[in-house]
């Protein structure tokens, strides 16, 4: 709605020609000012691939002094020494493979046999990479520029919430991410209420801690909607239940329907310009419900995990990119999306975030420990409203690994992996009506291709076992040229090249595959390592509870060895097919044997069969050196004998 104009409401002193004039004036002077602020919104979201390039240099700056060492990803040293082993188990494939015309021959008679699954899963890749690539080039720039209009049509937004989840954070990530909090919600104009800022803390040291950033960033009245609200709630118990919390203290506060609340984690640092990218956005037609934003990463921990960060958002990227090309989306990263006002108000809303409840077809009703954001998802998806990305709106997340690296590695994938299995089959169920066919069917694909990703592996293991060592190293020999395709999305995502991204996306498909599997008959055992290393199992007071655990451990298992021996029957690892007939054919009847009579018995010397040589021709026949075939011989001598 576009703001009242000064002089308007002096029609007493002015006639209709002097009303009309002010009008086209005052309009004229609105509209050169819109004007001149869109044109500078333009110009910075134009910036928006210099600030992604230079987003590994800002990061290094997020942080005060005295901060602990964070990275972005391995030295350059460190690059060159896993390219050069790269470079030896290339070789040392290659020589095991031998003849490469000759394996690749092989290799080919493998994808003609498994030619369904190589087909399907290359055109689906393929298929994404396009999809992405038309959204992020050509989908989204109109889009923006349909964004901008619109709020030159009906105005910006004019309330925004920011609703922040802290849970004993360390006090230079706590000052990085409220700091930028506060600059961003510092650089909007024209709203006609205060922003509000609640942050749900976990202890009496988070709530110092952003009490003293507040008043070093907000101690300046630059307008009379300044400072923000700020507004500090405990909740100890667990992220939906801080998430609810501050929900019912923003609907409490009654915002207008049209507002937005950017809900994020207390370790998630906003890039300059974030909210000027992603507020218009709420002013599109048909209206947006929900939208999440592009993401990089920021370690303080070991390198490889800092690379592996950056490969999966380089990954995500590419994943939102094509879902959002149907108006969809599969998940709204809990560390950052961003909500129309009227969504976070809803009762139903908030109920489904502070309990959500997951219905399996073996364990029965349990709760829902992480994922947050797969449940804030299936609420929009239910109710049909439309979720964008916006790749030029950056967010940085803080990752801080304290331990091994190893395990929590593990413990993110099996999070991660873990709530994307529990979540897929009820909103499978949700059909391709609400989803969108596209999106409907990229969760069947999620649900199919914890199988497909572990063909391969067990291809290699057989062939180990069978002795087919050739076979085992041309396998890997493909996956290693395979997954450049991958790690070249990452490397255009993230502006950098990395040797670490094709053994570390080996790496993860393998286990993420593996986790998932075993998450399919155990999917209320969860745990959540980096926030208090919290557990929940809600179904361990069940009935029959240890009993249903080996059953279910017995399934897995059964699961896993029938897989593999279904792929070594397929391939011929396993003989089976081919011996089935020396024990599946019935023995021959005695009756079909035929029975030769036996010759009458004669005394005294027997006498020379005619095909018998002469003893003299035996002896030659054996110092014979000749090599003349032994029936040619004995035919010989039988004529002799006969003349």
């Amino acid at each position: 709605m576009r703001p009242p104009i000064a002089g308007i409401g002096r029609t007493e002193t002015c006639n209709l020609k002097g009303q009309k004039e002010l009008f086209e004036d005052t309009h004229n002077g609105v509209l050169q000012r819109e004007r001149l602020r869109l044109g500078q919104t333009a110009q910075l979201l134009g910036r928006v691939p210099q600030l992604a390039a230079r987003s590994h240099e800002s990061s290094a700056k997020l942080f005060a002094s005295g901060a602990p060492e964070t990275s972005v990803g391995a030295s350059w040293a460190r690059q060159l020494l896993v390219l050069a082993l790269l470079g030896c188990a290339l070789t040392l494939l290659l020589r095991l493979v031998g003849d490469p015309q000759l394996w690749f021959l092989r290799r080919l008679e493998v994808l003609l046999t498994l030619g369904g699954i190589a087909c399907w899963r290359w055109s689906w890749f393929i298929i994404q990479n396009v999809r992405a690539i038309i959204y992020r080039y050509y989908t989204y720039p109109r889009l923006r520029q349909q964004a901008i209009q619109a709020v030159a049509r009906n105005g910006p937004v004019s309330e925004v919430t920011i609703l922040a989840t802290t849970y004993h954070e360390k006090s230079w990530i706590t000052a990085a991410v409220f700091t930028s909090v506060f600059r961003e919600l510092k650089s909007l104009e024209r709203l006609t209420r205060k922003p509000k800022v609640v942050v749900v803390t976990g202890c009496d040291e988070d709530d110092l801690n952003i009490k003293k950033i507040f008043a070093e960033c907000c101690t300046s009245a630059a307008t009379p909607l300044w400072p923000p609200e700020l507004v500090l709630l405990r909740g100890d118990t667990g992220k939906r239940a801080a998430l609810a919390l501050g929900m019912k203290e923003i609907s409490d506060g009654n915002p207008a329907e049209d507002g937005v609340v950017v809900i994020m984690d207390g370790d998630t640092v906003l890039q300059p310009g974030m909210l000027q990218k992603i507020l218009p956005v709420f002013r599109l037609s048909p209206p947006v419900g929900a939208l999440t934003t592009n993401e990089t990463g920021c370690v303080n921990g070991p390198a490889w995990f800092a690379e592996w960060t950056s490969l999966r958002f380089g990954l995500r990227h590419r994943t939102m990119c094509s879902m959002a090309l149907s108006g969809k989306l599969l998940c709204l990263t809990g560390r950052l999306s961003a909500f129309r006002a009227s969504v976070v108000t809803d009762p139903s809303f908030r109920a489904q975030v502070e309990c959500d409840r997951i219905d399996h077809w073996y364990w029965g009703p349990f709760d829902m420990l992480s994922g947050d954001d797969k449940s804030t998802w299936f609420w929009l998806a239910a109710h049909r409203q439309r979720m964008l990305y916006v790749p030029d709106a950056l967010a940085t997340t803080i990752e801080v690994v304290e331990g091994s690296g190893l395990t929590r590695a593990y413990a993110n994938i099996r999070r991660w992996s873990g709530n994307s299995v529990r979540h897929c089959w009820r909103a499978i169920k949700l059909g391709p009506r609400k989803l969108g066919l596209f999106p409907w069917w990229s969760l069947v694909d999620q649900r199919l291709a914890m199988w497909t990703v572990l063909f391969g592996p067990l291809v290699a293991i057989l062939a180990l076992a069978a002795g087919r060592y050739d076979v085992a190293a041309g396998y890997l020999l493909w996956v290693l040229s395979s997954r450049l395709s991958h790690a070249a999305i990452a490397w255009r995502q993230g502006r950098r090249l990395s040797a670490y991204y094709v053994p570390l996306q080996i790496l993860s498909d393998w286990s993420a595959a593996l986790i998932k599997m075993w998450v399919l008959f155990h999917p209320a055992k969860q745990s959540w390592l980096n926030r208090g290393a919290r557990k929940l199992d809600t179904t361990r007071g069940a009935a029959f509870f240890a009993w249903r655990t080996g059953v279910a451990h017995y399934l897995y298992g059964f699961s896993c060895v029938g897989f593999m021996i279904t792929i070594g029957l397929l391939l011929g690892f396993l003989p089976l097919f081919r011996e089935a007939r020396l024990f599946l054919t019935p023995n021959a009847s005695t009756n079909a044997v035929e029975r030769i009579p036996a010759l009458p018995f004669r005394s005294g010397p027997s006498l020379p069969r005619p095909t018998d040589p002469a003893p003299g021709a035996q002896q030659a026949l054996a110092s014979s050196a000749v090599s003349d075939s032994p029936l040619s011989i004995g035919v010989g001598f039988t004529q002799g004998r006969h003349r």
